[in-house]
């Protein structure tokens, strides 16, 4: 295998997160509140579980995990439907996607140590993430010491999102460095790791399970598991 001269994180989850340690469930909440919606975690606990029972019986159309913008606005839609507003405007649920941005975003203790270690070997950092671009001045303001903004690949200034190969060849391309040569680390097995070995065509995937609850799921060939950011550089630096 050629040598490894990039390494690209997701985002949210993955080098940090959106106001810590708290449930999806309670960002939505607080998310909702920023823009005037008063439901608390329970409300929007009951309203995710009622939304997902109806795509599975069929009554409802959409994904149970939304990843693109079009797919999220849809998820807000629904979500305030369920939750009593009746026909919310398609204007309120871009406020929410565009809102999530301004959230607090919490670095994880290993996030720098670990950027810190694979600069001084010189390896090219950079960020592919699901997001809209009002990201971009977060990412900046925390991790602009380690990842130029050339270097952050943000799936709505592109059009196009993980899992979808092209987000991943897109990313190599900017940091002038060859899919085989490049590496991808991020929480989500099938839209981070499995995608970009099998899709994006990566030399490895490491998929950060940071709760450790991992069911034991049979990986595929370059994809491989681990619990810490640190755990990258014995892929990388052994």
């Amino acid at each position: 295998m050629s040598k490894i001269k990039a390494v690209l994180f997701d985002w949210d989850l993955t080098l940090g997160a959106v106001l810590g340690g708290v449930s999806n469930e309670e960002r939505l909440s607080i998310l909702f509140h920023n823009i005037g919606l008063h439901y608390d975690s329970e409300n929007i606990t009951e309203a995710i579980a009622q939304r997902q029972r109806d795509i599975e019986r069929g009554s409802l159309q959409g994904e149970v995990r939304p990843q693109t913008r079009e797919q999220y606005i849809l998820f807000y839609q629904q979500l305030l439907t369920i939750l009593g507003h009746p026909d919310p405007p398609r204007q309120l649920a871009e406020r929410l996607y565009e809102g999530y941005a301004d959230l607090p975003f919490i670095l994880y203790k290993d996030t720098v140590p670990t950027l810190q270690a694979l600069a001084a070997q010189r390896i090219l950092l950079g960020i592919i993430t699901n997001h809209s671009s009002a990201i971009r001045s977060v990412i900046k303001e925390l991790l602009g010491e380690f990842i130029p903004p050339e270097h952050v690949i943000i799936s709505d200034e592109l059009g196009v999102y993980k899992p979808d190969r092209m987000i991943f060849v897109q990313a190599a391309a900017h940091l002038k460095t060859p899919t085989r040569q490049c590496v991808y680390v991020g929480d989500d097995l099938a839209v981070d790791a499995i995608a970009t070995v099998t899709s994006g065509d990566y030399a490895r995937a490491l998929w950060l399970d940071r709760s450790g609850c991992s069911k034991g799921e049979k990986l595929p060939r370059n994809v491989y598991r681990i619990t810490t950011l640190i755990e990258t550089l014995e892929y990388l630096l052994g």
